[in-house]
């Protein structure tokens, strides 16, 4: 009965030692295999500070250098004075005065009063190809302009305007009496051109006018 007890005295400890790993180690030297991330805490960075706050030095070193910023695309212009482009003119929301002189000859010229309009322009010309479709638009006022001050000002705000959406200025000549924008490479480009100089198109006498033209 003695030899039986002492076998599994030696038996108990052997299991002892094998679970508790080599001898030497101590319990915090045994790396917990079931924690693989366990092995890598030594590589985080310190955040918060004794007190558990945290520590504004450490953050703002992760963070720098970081650019957040988001820049939005713009959106293409598609309609201007509640008129789309390459689309049917939509009679409810436009008074036909007359024709004017078109510049396609199987197209037409129509005078028109926009329902939304703008107080810089008292003459409104749509243009429309063989399909009846709006492909430009001619906005301008006929009057004569005393003081080109004033004339400046307003392409000033149709620049801001269309700052709005996606335009590149073509002429980067600072010239404040003319603005050429375009959307280029888009399929079927839209150019827009605002000049305050006094000019002669057509039927058309302007001292200060902006033409829309989208490519067909």
């Amino acid at each position: 009965m003695k030899l039986i007890i002492q076998i599994f005295l030696i038996i108990f400890l052997l299991q002892g030692n094998l679970i508790s790993g080599e001898s030497g180690d101590l319990p915090e030297e045994v790396i917990n295999l079931q924690n693989p991330e366990s092995m890598f805490d030594d590589q985080k960075e310190e955040v918060e500070d004794k007190e558990g706050l945290v520590d504004l030095e450490v953050v703002t070193k992760i963070l720098e250098g970081k650019d957040t910023s988001i820049v939005l695309p713009k959106n293409r212009l598609t309609n201007i004075f509640n008129q789309n482009f390459l689309d049917t003119l939509d009679e409810k929301k436009v008074k036909i005065l007359g024709e004017c002189k078109k510049t396609i000859e199987d197209g037409k010229c129509l005078v028109v009063e926009p329902f939304k309009k703008s107080k810089h322009f008292n003459n409104y010309y749509f243009y429309l190809n063989s399909e009846n479709l709006v492909y430009a638009i001619i906005v301008f006022d006929d009057k004569k302009q005393g003081d080109l001050n004033k004339c400046k000002e307003k392409i000033t705000m149709w620049k801001s305007y269309f700052e709005n959406y996606d335009f590149t200025e073509k002429d980067s000549k600072d010239n404040l009496l003319k603005l050429i924008l375009s959307d280029a490479p888009q399929q079927n480009e839209l150019e827009v051109f605002a000049s305050c100089y006094t000019e002669n198109y057509r039927d058309i006498k302007s001292s200060f006018s902006i033409k829309f033209f989208k490519n067909i």
